[in-house]
């Protein structure tokens, strides 16, 4: 096949997967060319395709305080990538690509060049919705004054009616997960199907390396990630566990060396994030060997095997801090556990595998 991928993503786990999709499709026998748009251009030297072509676009960055900035972002710089989009589609359709697969956008989730592509388009749905407009833990905060309540409830109708005609106009879309596909369906009223993401055991692999740390929580520390859940869990147990967080106040970056190092000193890790679609993390922490915590919700509930390689809770303090005690006290349990996790991510999670399940999904789509 002769494949084009197209992104617009952020620094973040979407964009890996996204780079680690073309990558596999290419050493299946696929040409495989990536299309993206960012402020500049990518030079990690991991980018693994036939060709890549790069569209510099340079967003205003706004923090919260400057309204001119905020309505700039949301008019001008939003038909500015609209008509960037129309660009990269007619350079697409001109080099006759089998099809087009598609990743969401950081400016617009389901991103403007579905509705100008001719080529077919197949959309990979990293998150299940345009999450700003649809969470209700990221509803429009009471507390604004009336003027900017009312231009934010404006602004996501008309976001919302972006996403979902471009959304509409993609021929296929693909889902990270069970949980993700339902959502969907719900939201938009259309059909998708479940492509699952993997993980490099290869890279992610146990060690042994000395338990520095209990606890590692991956997220922000806003609502939607729950950090707040695992502050009140700690203030429960007596022995005050050591935990970690990334990124932490700091907002460092850290690497895929450094997350594997941070991966394989930790007793467990807890994931607590709301509705999360998919989520590598607990599929990482397992091929590390490292039991996990997590809410019963959301994708997690497709990785983590409940009793076996960590645990499913309900979102609570309480719960969260029983097993958190479980883990530190019963260390042959955590043993098993991270063993399992291991054994588990082997037999199902690896992207050899999963490549393999994505690449037959395309193909009998063309």
């Amino acid at each position: 096949m002769k494949i084009a991928i197209f992104h617009e993503l952020p620094e973040g786990g979407a964009k890996y997967a996204t780079n680690k999709i073309g990558s596999l499709l290419k050493s299946f026998g696929h040409t495989v060319d990536l299309y993206y748009v960012a402020d500049k251009e990518d030079d990690s030297g991991s980018l693994d395709f036939n060709s890549v072509y790069f569209y510099c676009f340079k967003p205003k960055i706004w923090k919260g305080s400057n309204s001119r900035t905020r309505i700039y972002k949301d008019t001008l710089e939003l038909y500015k990538i609209y008509k960037l989009d129309r660009v990269i589609a007619r350079d697409l359709d001109s080099k006759h690509y089998d099809f087009v697969l598609v990743n969401a956008s950081q400016f617009i989730e389901s991103p403007f060049i579905l509705r100008f592509l001719k080529t077919r388009k197949f959309f990979y749905a990293h998150d299940p919705n345009y999450r700003i407009i649809y969470e209700k833990i990221l509803d429009i905060p009471k507390s604004l004054n009336i003027i900017k309540f009312h231009y934010e409830k404006l602004n996501r109708l008309l976001r919302k009616k972006l996403d979902r005609d471009n959304l509409s106009k993609a021929d296929l879309i693909l889902t990270n997960s069970k949980f993700a596909k339902d959502v969907i369906n719900r939201t938009y009223h259309l059909k998708s199907e479940v492509a699952y993401l993997g993980v490099n055991t290869n890279l992610f692999v146990p060690g042994e390396i000395n338990k520095e740390l209990d606890i590692l929580f991956v997220g922000t520390f806003e609502p939607v990630d729950g950090y707040g859940i695992l502050s009140k869990a700690i203030e429960l147990i007596q022995n005050k566990p050591r935990v970690f967080a990334v990124p932490g106040k700091d907002d460092k970056t850290y690497d895929i060396e450094e997350m594997i190092d941070l991966y394989q000193k930790s007793r467990m890790v807890v994931c607590l994030a709301v509705n999360e679609p998919f989520g590598l993390v607990p599929l990482e922490a397992m091929a590390c060997g490292i039991p996990v915590i997590a809410v019963n919700e959301g994708g997690y509930k497709e990785t983590v095997v409940d009793g076996k390689t960590g645990f499913l809770i309900k979102r609570d303090a309480s719960s969260l801090a029983e097993k958190i005690q479980k883990l530190l006290s019963d260390t042959k349990l955590s043993e098993q556990m991270g063993k399992a996790g291991r054994e588990e991510v082997l037999k199902k999670w690896t992207w050899e595998k999963r490549g393999r399940e994505l690449e037959k999904i395309l193909l009998s789509h063309l």
